[in-house]
């Protein structure tokens, strides 16, 4: 069995990781450059699964990719090292049903947090994916992918605050130990991380009376850990939730539907 890397290219970070004997190993994160070129993702794929001479068998490659001038990089570096590649987008097959109205233009990184949460979780299933926005989706009782909400993210937020009002400082996101914050700074915290928990929360529970009161809910993403201890329902934080899907979609591509 071929070794297999996952990229998830996200507006601010990438997630990659090696799955060897059906376990992810050698999770490394990088800052997401645009303008990224051969050499740089190069040394980064490597970091993961080591030079071409390390190779002990075949290599694939399944990403996801918001950042379209970065996702090409890593097509370049597939075809310079012989690496099968799946980028999965909105309209790629998938183990779930795509209800989706558009699927031409569903970012593939939500179909592979749905994914990897069905995976995980069984269906129904609610999944919020937390990062530049926070996204909450849906996955129905039979498999469906149904949709969900796109909103700011957490540091998102804080970053339009500073630029769109003159009196409000840049803030970045921390941990906060009560909803009421008692200075400026302490207030933008509060705001920006209860906010997103009530968010996703009050999401969760709307879609629940869609998809079924008993759907669990999982987390993911760079603030899933900071967003669970105030979200207020149970749930299950994996962040790497979405490299999950990734294998999980390349399997099923592949014939594979265990």
């Amino acid at each position: 069995m071929s070794d297999l890397l996952l990229v998830d290219i996200g507006n601010t970070t990438t997630r990659l990781a090696r799955r060897r004997d059906r376990r992810l190993q050698d999770l490394s994160i990088a800052v997401t450059r645009e303008a990224s070129t051969l050499g740089e993702v190069t040394a980064l794929a490597e970091s993961v699964v080591g030079p071409p001479e390390a190779d002990s068998g075949e290599l694939a490659l399944a990403m996801c990719s918001v950042v379209p001038a970065a996702g090409e990089v890593w097509r370049q570096w597939c075809a310079g090292r012989g690496v099968a590649a799946l980028a999965v987008r909105g309209d790629t097959p998938t183990p779930l049903t795509n209800r989706y109205r558009a699927p031409d233009l569903l970012g593939g990184d939500r179909l592979a947090a749905a994914v990897g949460a069905a995976r995980r979780l069984g269906t129904p299933v609610v999944v919020a994916s937390l990062g530049t926005a926070t996204v909450v989706d849906a996955v129905s009782a039979e498999g469906g992918f149904l949709g969900g909400a796109i909103a700011a993210g957490v540091e998102t937020g804080l970053a339009a605050l500073a630029e769109h009002t003159r009196a409000l400082p840049r803030v970045s996101a921390g941990e906060v130990s009560s909803p009421i914050g008692r200075d400026t700074t302490e207030s933008l915290r509060v705001g920006a991380v209860y906010g997103t928990a009530c968010l996703v929360a009050g999401l969760t529970q709307q879609m629940r009376d869609v998809i079924g009161a008993e759907a669990p809910l999982a987390l993911t993403g760079g603030y899933a850990e900071l967003i669970a201890e105030h979200v207020g329902l149970d749930s299950t934080v994996a962040p790497e939730l979405t490299l999950e899907g990734l294998a999980t979609i390349w399997d099923y591509n592949q014939g594979e539907t265990g």
